[in-house]
């Protein structure tokens, strides 16, 4: 099958950096090998802060606060045959009363959530990767925003 034949998705995300004393809240995918920000999906007729915002009360139950824009990535992958083509937009964002000693509950079923000291990004295979590059920059104090892509 050519390229421009197989089946095809695009996707525009909001994700959250949220951080905690040098940790860093990482979602993941129960049964899966990686780990990815808080967030999701921009709806029609939502704005990005929006859709972060609403993201995150529906994963965590949880009122956030959605801060400065960092960044964005692109990236593509393959998955189940079908390619996936996404650019995430990149937020610093709060959440109230936040400890890191304690995972927040995750509501939904397919996802947890937890902490992870923030040099432990490569570890916890945090993608897409080029995410790990804006979070670096970000607390590093390098002026942004950032943008970064596993394309060429």
């Amino acid at each position: 099958m050519k390229k421009e034949e197989q089946p095809h998705e695009y996707h525009v995300l909001a994700r959250g950096v949220i951080l905690n004393d040098n940790h860093l809240l990482v979602a993941h995918c129960i049964g899966m090998d990686n780990t990815f920000l808080p967030g999701g999906h921009v709806e029609f007729y939502e704005s990005i802060r929006t859709s972060l915002y609403r993201e995150i009360h529906e994963e965590l139950g949880l009122i956030s606060e959605v801060g400065s824009y960092i960044g964005a990535v692109e990236s593509g992958y393959e998955y189940k045959g079908i390619y996936h083509q996404e650019i995430t937009h990149v937020f610093i964002t709060k959440l109230e009363n936040v400890d890191y000693t304690k995972n927040p509950e995750s509501k939904e079923s397919h996802l947890e959530f937890y902490w992870i000291p923030i040099n432990e990004m490569d570890r916890h295979n945090l993608l897409p990767q080029p995410m790990r590059k804006i979070i670096e920059n970000y607390i590093n104090d390098v002026e942004g925003p950032f943008f970064e892509s596993t394309f060429e």
